[in-house]
């Protein structure tokens, strides 16, 4: 991205959206086969539609095109029923639904685990599975998904 501070677009973006009651999730900003990708995962209490993602998109087009930031498609949708929790409202949010977690190799624990989501603080996240509650500290978190399967 060259001189583009991706964090100030993130801040910038979440404000435009704010302002038209849409949650910016994420983006991924990354080349692949198709070339340069910028992915923007929207949400939205009532959930996303086409309208919503139209919506957030003419928000977003003026503060990208601002930053002159380079891409060759752009797509923005809902992060889906798997989505990766990361925020803080994320977790607060799926207390008491099902996640999957994989923790760093720094863990003393297992890499993989499947329960649910019981409890959140700033520094852990604590998770029921089969046999016993785990409490798990964040910086041990490498990814944390809502498991839709179960």
């Amino acid at each position: 991205m060259g001189n583009i501070n991706l964090q100030e677009l993130v801040s910038e973006m979440e404000i435009l959206l704010t302002r038209i009651d849409i949650e910016l999730v994420d983006i991924e900003y990354r080349r692949e086969r198709e070339g340069q990708i910028l992915r923007v995962y929207i949400d939205q209490e009532s959930g996303v539609n086409l309208d919503t993602c139209t919506k957030a998109s003419r928000a977003i087009k003026s503060v990208i095109d601002e930053k002159d930031l380079y891409y060759d498609h752009m797509e923005v949708s809902s992060p889906g029923l798997d989505r990766i929790l990361k925020k803080e409202q994320d977790f607060i949010r799926h207390t008491g639904q099902m996640i999957k977690v994989k923790t760093s190799k720094e863990y003393d624990g297992p890499r993989k685990l499947t329960g649910i989501l019981a409890g959140y603080d700033k520094n852990h996240i604590t998770i029921n599975t089969q046999d016993k509650a785990i409490n798990i500290p964040l910086e041990q978190v490498s990814r944390v998904r809502l498991d839709p399967d179960k």
